[in-house]
């Protein structure tokens, strides 16, 4: 081989060019020691395809080709003896272990001969079409994904996000700018790391706000983004909208929450046998499970035609507001809710079959959260199950009503009448007040009966009946023991105030006289009167038996007036008077 002289530093570059492309058979002669040493595969064709030469990497080929194993070969042969400057081209053939590519580098020599050289390409083709694979992978799963992908740099801004955008931007909307400028609260620095975080995190979630202003959820996972040299470029990731999973689960968790509340609420009710004290307790339970300040319970009475409070009355002033609720409620359809003075109040309606039979009034600080709508649910139901227990307890007050009241006059009746007179009496042994047992018993009430009939009879009791209701004090009871058999108990009575009552009473049970079996007869009461005195030991019988047998001297004795017993352990008569 010959040197070639340097070249002119006085020659243009097209004429170094043109020195570098000429050449001479010198420059290619080539030793043929060194091609059989030669790392890279050698093969030496004739035009025919039979290898002529194969240095040690190419025997194996070389041998193939010879067996007729690579009849691609001939092909490239004869490209090659017709192509100026040869041929190269990648070819795939089958060989025991599966296939394997090679890229032919084919040269025509001299003498209508052809060297190959063969540089298997499999690893590199296999990887570099594995990558195209993976990367077309990535782009459908990103594409058919509800995820997005996205990566920013080393300053925290945005470099990519998913051709198709998301939270209704477009990616060139996102892209340069910084993830603060879309957190739903731009000082959640928290939030924004997750986007430059040089450490791999997994689905934190982190609140984003769309392109129409709503709430978005997502859940991102990123993993750092390192040079070759090691040094943190930026981050990149996924980020997925949960919004909706969130809802739901939230749905979930206020229901259950809910549930919770409901039950603990509905249990207190049932453990309770007094349907008054159920309202109570149910008042007491919406108090605590809903936090409010006071839940104040209204019912209906339905002689008054009106709602009266049942529960939750404890305090006067938050009354007067449950009161101008109610009023305010009584113009709406079902629901008030309003700021009325320091307190926020939703006030509901109450029913039973349709039948409007209370409310509920929820009063909240002024500074608590506006009610959720979990909340306002227990709320809803906690109306609805009060309805059906103001329904038990209005029927249990009739019951109660009926079982103790006199079904004519509406007067206790004898077992209502002792059962409180019981608790009067001992309280009197406690303060040492006095007070007076008075029986009044009509006078010829039988000839009523016998001569003008049992309406005529009935008519005569309930006179006598509103009578005695009103010459009596709220404190005293008035009682209806049976037929024409009264009792009264006049409550802090001395012996000059149970003799003045009983002169009033003579005076205006005249009225009576117009109800008369006949004038012979007429219809008259007679009354027994008891004192107790301050500090008396005399028992509840003691006392009873005195005025009823007071009152049976007094009939015997004449009838038409009342008499005063004398006193406990006492042998004098009864004092008798017209």
């Amino acid at each position: 081989m010959t040197s070639r002289p340097p070249a002119n530093t006085k020659h243009h570059a097209s004429d170094a060019i043109e020195d570098l492309t000429a050449y001479d058979a010198e420059v290619f002669k080539l030793d043929p020691q060194v091609m059989a040493e030669a790392e890279a595969p050698v093969i030496v064709m004739d035009a025919h395809g039979v290898p002529l030469f194969a240095n040690k990497n190419a025997v194996g080929f070389a041998n193939g080709i010879r067996d007729g194993l690579f009849p691609e070969i001939y092909q490239l042969i004869r490209r090659t003896l017709t192509t100026p400057g040869g041929v190269v081209e990648m070819m795939t053939f089958e060989v025991q272990r599966g296939t394997a590519t090679l890229e032919l580098t084919a040269l025509p020599t001299t003498n209508n001969q052809v060297m190959i050289l063969p540089r298997d390409v499999s690893m590199d083709r296999n990887l570099r079409e594995a990558l195209i694979d993976l990367r077309q992978r990535y782009r459908d799963i990103v594409e058919v994904s509800s995820a997005f992908a996205w990566e920013t740099d080393d300053t925290g801004k945005f470099v990519f996000v998913s051709p198709r955008g998301a939270l209704g931007y477009r990616a060139d909307d996102i892209v340069g700018r910084a993830p603060g400028n879309f957190l739903l609260d731009s000082a959640d620095q928290d939030s924004e790391y997750v986007f430059r975080s040089q450490k791999a995190v997994r689905d934190v979630p982190v609140w984003f706000r769309r392109s129409n202003g709503r709430d978005a959820c997502l859940s991102v996972s990123s993993t750092p983004v390192y040079s070759r040299d090691g040094k943190w470029t930026g981050t990149r990731g996924l980020a997925h909208d949960i919004t909706e999973q969130r809802r739901r689960e939230s749905e979930v968790a206020t229901a259950r929450n809910r549930d919770r509340l409901m039950t603990y609420i509905v249990r207190t009710m049932r453990d309770e046998i007094d349907p008054l004290l159920v309202l109570k307790g149910a008042s007491e339970a919406s108090t605590r499970a809903l936090a409010c300040s006071h839940c104040i319970i209204f019912k209906r009475n339905d002689e008054m035609d009106e709602l009266e409070i049942a529960a939750g009355d404890d305090e006067k002033s938050a009354n007067e507001i449950a009161h101008q609720a109610l009023k305010q409620l009584r113009n709406t359809e079902e629901v008030f809710d309003a700021q009325i003075g320091e307190f926020r109040i939703v006030a509901l309606r109450c029913h039973y079959h349709q039948r409007n039979n209370g409310a509920v009034i929820f009063m909240f600080d002024a500074h608590h959260p506006e009610p959720t709508e979990g909340e306002r649910a227990i709320m809803i139901e906690v109306s609805d199950q009060v309805g059906i227990a103001i329904e038990q307890a209005i029927q249990h007050e009739r019951i109660l009503t009926l079982s103790r009241t006199d079904g004519m006059t509406g007067l206790l009746n004898r077992r209502a009448f002792f059962e409180e007179l019981k608790r009067r009496h001992s309280r009197l042994q406690r303060e040492h007040a006095p007070a007076s047992l008075m029986y009044v018993d009509m006078d010829n009430f039988k000839m009523v009966n016998d001569i003008h009939g049992h309406q005529v009879g009935d008519e005569a009791i309930l006179a006598l009946t509103t009578v005695l209701q009103e010459n009596v004090r709220p404190a005293d009871l008035v009682a209806r023991l049976g037929g024409d058999e009264f009792v009264l108990w006049l409550e802090g009575a001395d012996v000059d105030a149970a003799s003045s009552r009983a002169k009033t009473l003579m005076k205006e049970s005249a009225i009576l006289t117009k109800y008369s079996g006949d004038d012979a007869h007429p219809l008259g009461i007679s009354v027994g009167i008891a004192v107790h005195e301050p500090g008396s030991d005399e028992n509840l019988n003691q006392l009873v038996q005195r005025a009823d047998q007071t009152m049976y001297q007094v009939k015997k004795g004449g009838k038409g007036r009342f008499g005063i017993a004398a006193a406990p352990g006492s042998e004098d008569p009864a004092k008798i008077e017209n």
